[in-house]
């Protein structure tokens, strides 16, 4: 028999991300669990975004950075307007010393510039989950002199890694890089739209059987969800893909600047 080279890495690194973006048969529950209101870095107000939803998934999380003000309107909002058929679930991505962390099924906002493992056990304190969101990113946000989140996952009691991050053109790669390590790791993962306004709002969703948030947070735990993708972004968008990065980056910096996240960690 004729020998054949090896596949290439990075032909092996699409397999895996598309293995993990499709999983096997749809389950039914749809969740987008990353998704940013003006309360942070987003365009659009908490009751916009549950009206978008209901067109497009059954379960979002709100999760501003170091915010659960607009998780909590949204919250409010869907449970006054039954009919529109969302859950919302309170969450934040919080700004940590180790990069950013998604807080899930949160009541109490957890505060920033701890370490990760603080945070963690502030996020564990109120049953909620722990999500380490897009630990690959290039721009990471940890602190000075601190470790990585990616380097310090299989040390933290972490409940869940995000494998799929769909905010834009080049989020393949690392969703990729988070999807070929949770090989390792063996975490329930997540998937979010990283959705800073609404039109690409369910680009990603995190698939579960069961429809409400309860039973996502039981196949959370249990290890049974699927990243999956419903759109990707592709060179054509890059020029509305700028205009959002940029447009979330200086909301971002104002936020940063708002809670005097940018001086030094202590």
């Amino acid at each position: 028999m004729e020998d054949h080279a090896p596949a290439q890495p990075r032909g092996a690194l699409r397999r895996t991300l598309a293995r993990a973006r499709r999983g096997a048969a749809p389950l039914p529950g749809r969740a987008d669990l990353h998704v940013h209101s003006v309360w942070s870095d987003g365009a659009q107000h908490p009751h916009v975004i549950v009206e978008a939803a209901s067109r497009r998934t059954n379960i979002i999380a709100i999760t501003d950075h170091d915010e659960i003000r607009g998780a909590l309107q949204a919250r409010a909002f869907a449970a006054e307007h039954p009919a529109l058929g969302v859950e919302v679930i309170v969450g934040e991505e919080i700004s940590t010393r180790n990069g950013h962390l998604l807080g899930l099924f949160l009541e109490e906002r957890v505060p920033p510039g701890l370490t990760a493992e603080r945070a963690i056990e502030l996020i564990h304190a109120q049953r909620g989950l722990a999500v380490a969101a897009h630990p690959f990113h290039p721009i990471r946000g940890r602190a000075r002199g601190h470790r990585p989140l990616g380097r310090l996952i299989p040390d933290l009691a972490l409940d869940a890694i995000e494998i799929v991050n769909n905010a834009g053109v080049f989020s393949r790669w690392y969703d990729a890089l988070a999807a070929v390590r949770n090989t390792e790791w063996l975490l329930p993962v997540t998937a979010g739209s990283d959705a800073h306004d609404v039109w690409y709002l369910g680009s990603a969703v995190t698939r579960f059987e069961g429809r409400t948030s309860r039973d996502l947070w039981r196949e959370l735990v249990g290890g049974r969800t699927r990243a999956e993708v419903r759109w990707s972004w592709t060179m054509d968008k890059l020029p509305r893909h700028l205009h959002i990065q940029f447009r979330s980056l200086f909301r971002f910096l104002t936020v940063c600047r708002r809670q005097r996240l940018l001086s030094p960690a202590r």
